[in-house]
């Protein structure tokens, strides 16, 4: 038989394959078969291209993994920083807004701070603040947190100040008991531990652990009524006129940073700057209530005080011939008339309380 035969008979042949298959899948089998037979050459026939790809595993993706490794570490250590910010500015917020409702139980003008040293002395429990002649403080400012009464400026710098801690056995705090109303001085303890002490309280004194005290408002530097310390010790000795008290701050003096400075009673004759020279000042005002008087007109009561102390010098000048300065006779001089710059500051008021003498109650 001749080839071009032999070719058309494949060709009929393989046709005939192809449609018996597509029809009827009669070589289904077959192809199964022959895949398993084939299975080893097509493993042996790759094994060159799988031994190319595990080297170039195993050589070239050890430099990228280590280089890929040192990038993740970069990333890492920028999250944790980036997650400690975070966290830091949470507690930063959450101290800026304890600081502001704080301060809406104040009246007057205060203007924010912050805590930027301590001072190395170490019989001395003093800060320095961020705030300065430049911003408007004065020494004898109250400084304040969220929590209580901290202390007072006692040294003003250009830009920064000085503020000397109630805890400091230097500086005197007028308090009174929030429960009784009886009041006495608070004055720092000599000892290690930052803790106040009341001075002259007699032993039949109502006061008991756990009382608040507030500031009395006596000297006008520290604000009327604010928070200072809680008592926590009060020991009566039979043999002693006065009772040892000690009281905890409440300040939190040794973790705060944020404060502010509450400004001082404003002068008689004395003008607030309009050159915008002190920009940081932040007034504070609570609500009144209006007096009416015999007219119907709604004032309010400071107004109505103050038109009564505006008078009152002038019908006095009529009706006597005793001097119109306090200052020009000194024995005719009431407390009330003495001006609020030459009162001593509260750690002066201390100083002054005389004492009782030994073997009297």
């Amino acid at each position: 038989m001749s080839l071009e035969y032999r070719i058309a008979a494949f060709v009929v042949l393989s046709l005939a394959v192809m449609f018996a298959d597509s029809r009827f899948d009669y070589l289904d089998r077959v192809r199964f078969a022959l895949g398993f037979l084939t299975a080893p050459i097509f493993w042996v026939a790759d094994t060159p291209a799988r031994v190319s790809y595990w080297i170039d595993d195993v050589f070239v993706s050890h430099s990228d993994l280590i280089a890929e490794n040192q990038s993740l570490r970069e990333e890492l250590l920028f999250a944790r920083r980036e997650l400690q910010l975070l966290a830091g500015l949470a507690s930063e917020n959450q101290r800026l807004r304890a600081l502001q409702e704080a301060s809406a139980s104040v009246e007057g003008h205060i203007l924010t701070a912050e805590i930027i040293n301590i001072s190395s002395d170490p019989g001395s429990r003093r800060v320095l603040i961020n705030r300065g002649a430049q911003h408007g403080v004065e020494t004898g400012q109250a400084l304040l947190d969220a929590y209580g009464l901290m202390g007072q400026v006692v040294e003003v710098l250009p830009f920064t100040s000085w503020v000397m801690l109630i805890t400091d056995s230097r500086h005197g705090t007028p308090v009174q008991v929030n429960r009784s109303g009886e009041r006495a001085i608070a004055r720092g303890s000599r000892g290690e531990v930052p803790e106040l002490e009341l001075e002259y309280v007699p032993d039949t004194s109502d006061i008991v652990v756990g009382d608040l005290l507030v500031s009395s408002g006596l000297g006008q530097r520290f604000p009327k009524d604010y928070p200072v310390a809680e008592v926590t010790s009060v020991v009566h000795d039979p043999g002693q006129p006065f009772a040892i008290i000690k009281a905890r701050p409440l300040a939190q003096m040794d973790r705060t940073r944020h404060v502010m400075l509450l400004e001082l009673p404003v002068k008689e004759g004395e003008v607030a700057p309009q050159n915008g020279t002190v920009p940081d000042w932040i007034e504070v005002t609570q609500a009144q209530e209006p007096v009416v008087d015999a007219q119907g007109d709604a004032t309010l009561a400071i107004e109505a005080d103050a038109a009564a102390l505006a008078q009152q010098p002038a019908d006095a000048a009529d009706t006597t011939d005793a001097p119109a300065d306090p200052a020009a006779d000194p024995a005719s001089a009431t407390p009330g008339d003495i001006p609020v710059e030459d009162m001593p500051l509260p750690s002066e008021l201390a100083d002054i309380v005389p004492e009782t003498p030994a073997g009297q109650d």
